[in-house]
C-alpha cells in the first residue's frame, strides 16, 4: 500500500505552522521536542472463498471461507494451501482438493482469493443411457397382492377412494451385477472407484419398485360396504444396460428385472345394507407402469 507523506498538501502547511509556533514559545527550553505517533499498520489478511457449483445445474451447494492468519511481524509469507471442498453428499462423486497459491502480504494490506469446485451428482456422470430386452426371455409371473384398502360405505353418490397399487421395476440380481462392474472399470481420468459408483448407481436406477398410493371416483349404492383387494400382476425379463462414463462406453449384460403391470383395483363387497338402486362401479385398474 502506497504511503501518503504526511508533509503533503495543507497538511504540510498546518505541519510547518505547528513546527514554527513552537520554536517561537519555546526558545527558552534547550531541548523542547515535538513528537507526532506514527499510525500503527493493522496485521495482513488473506481470506480464501470457496464456493461449490453442481456441474450439470449450475446450482449452488454451498460456500465457506479459510482466513490465513499473519505471522509475528503481521505480514503472511508465500506460501501453498490445500482446500477442502466445503461439501459432501451420498448423492455426489468425492470432490478432490485444491492448492491453492498464497501471495506474499506485506502489513496492512488485504486480499480476497476465490476458489470454484464443481460437484457433479453420480447418477448424471453415466451418459448415453440405453437398455436392451431381451425379448424371448419375457415371463408372466405370479402376481402380488397388495395391502387390503380400508373399508367403505356407499352414498349413492360418487365418492373418493384409494388403494395401493405397485409400480415400477426391481432388479433380482443385483449383488451379482455390482460384482461384476467392480471387475468391468477402465476409467481414463475418473478414479475406478467413481466409475464403479456411478455404474452401481445406474443399476439402481432400475431398482425402483415402490407402492403408490392411487385415488379415484366411484359411485356404490347407499349403506353397501366394501374395501379395495388390489392385485399387481408382474413380468420378468432380462436385460443389458449401457452407458458413457468417462469417455469410455460400458456394457452390463445379464440384468434381471420384475416390472409391475397394471394394478386391478380388486373391489369387494362385503355388505350390500338398505339403499336403493345397485350401480356400482369400481373404476378399474387405476395404476400403470
Amino acid at each position: 500500500m502506497k504511503k501518503k507523506s504526511f508533509l503533503s498538501g495543507i497538511g504540510a502547511k498546518l505541519a510547518l505552522a505547528a513546527v514554527a509556533l513552537t520554536t517561537v514559545v519555546f526558545t527558552s527550553c534547550e531541548k523542547e521536542e515535538f513528537n507526532v505517533e506514527p499510525i500503527e499498520q493493522a496485521p495482513a489478511s488473506a481470506t480464501i472463498f470457496a464456493t461449490v457449483y453442481d456441474q450439470t445445474t449450475g446450482e449452488n451447494l454451498g460456500t465457506a471461507t479459510t482466513t490465513i492468519a499473519a505471522g509475528e511481524n503481521g505480514a503472511i509469507a508465500k506460501q501453498k494451501v490445500t482446500v477442502t471442498c466445503p461439501f459432501s453428499s451420498a448423492e455426489y462423486l468425492p470432490v478432490a482438493s485444491i492448492d491453492v497459491e498464497v501471495p506474499e502480504v506485506a502489513k496492512g494490506q488485504m486480499i480476497l482469493i476465490p476458489v470454484t469446485f464443481y460437484a457433479q451428482k453420480i447418477a448424471s456422470a453415466a451418459q448415453n443411457v440405453s437398455t436392451s430386452k431381451d425379448e424371448d426371455s419375457i415371463e408372466q409371473v405370479k402376481s402380488e397382492s397388495n395391502k387390503t384398502s380400508k373399508e367403505y360405505t356407499g352414498t349413492g353418490k360418487p365418492q373418493e377412494v384409494e388403494y395401493d397399487a405397485l409400480v415400477g421395476t426391481k432388479i433380482l440380481n443385483k449383488t451379482e451385477l455390482y460384482s461384476y462392474i467392480e471387475t468391468l472399470v477402465n476409467s481414463r481420468a475418473m478414479s475406478n472407484d467413481n466409475v464403479i459408483a456411478v455404474l452401481k448407481a445406474l443399476v439402481d436406477t432400475y431398482d425402483n419398485m415402490a407402492t403408490k398410493t392411487i385415488k379415484t371416483e366411484i359411485t356404490m349404492t347407499e349403506g353397501v360396504t366394501f374395501v379395495f383387494k388390489p392385485v399387481t400382476p408382474m413380468t420378468e425379463y432380462v436385460m443389458s444396460i449401457s452407458a458413457t462414463v468417462d469417455n469410455v462406453i460400458y456394457t452390463i449384460p445379464n440384468v434381471k428385472v420384475k416390472e409391475a403391470g397394471t394394478t386391478d383395483a380388486g373391489l369387494e363387497v362385503l355388505s350390500h345394507g338398505h339403499g336403493h338402486g345397485d350401480n356400482g362401479n369400481a373404476g378399474g385398474g387405476a395404476a400403470g407402469k
